[in-house]
């Protein structure tokens, strides 16, 4: 240590100066190099992380798509009788039931097989945030296993933010002999 503090005493003033300006710039580089590597490191944690969501909702939408595939395989009754209960009953929890203009149930055969039923739901004069949550919950449920077939909407006039919903919801189950 003693002999850099001789090696700095025998600098004459320009000489330090210009090792002054050449420690700062070695220091201001390192900086920006440091800085660029964290910025790579916190752009692929970003990537990394992005990239486990999407999977984790492929996921989650092949484990919705299997349970319903096996739904229709074994032929849940209890799916597809308790359909207009646990649509009114989401409703209910969202707040929307007491907007809701109807719900009209409509039941066709699908390939012989299986019964496909289809509930027209109209929601009248609604925000469209609860009318998404209750869309979301339908769409994510792994209980009931309905899924949205259409969905249309129309503002109200003279009210700006409330809208007019149109939504129709299906669901499949494996034909009984009986029906």
């Amino acid at each position: 240590m003693s002999s850099l503090k001789k090696y700095w005493d025998a600098l004459n003033p320009r000489e330090k100066t210009y090792v002054l300006i050449l420690a700062a710039f070695a220091l201001v580089m390192a900086l920006f190099f440091a800085g660029r590597k964290f910025s790579r490191y916190m752009t692929d944690i970003r990537e990394r992380s992005d990239s486990a969501e999407r999977d984790t909702v492929q996921i989650e939408n092949l484990g919705r798509q299997y349970q319903l595939l096996q739904a229709m395989k074994t032929g849940d009754s209890q799916q597809l009788d308790n359909m207009l209960s646990s649509i009114e009953a989401m409703l209910k929890t969202i707040g929307l039931r007491e907007k809701v203009g109807s719900l009209t149930p409509t039941d066709t055969t699908v390939q012989d097989k299986y019964l496909k039923r289809e509930v027209r739901v109209s929601i009248k004069e609604s925000g469209a945030n609860q009318v998404l949550d209750f869309m979301r919950q339908i769409e994510q449920s792994t209980q009931t296993l309905y899924k949205i077939e259409s969905f249309s909407y129309r503002p109200v006039l003279k009210k700006p933010g409330i809208y007019d919903f149109q939504l129709t919801i299906s669901g499949f189950q494996k034909k009984n002999d009986g029906r």
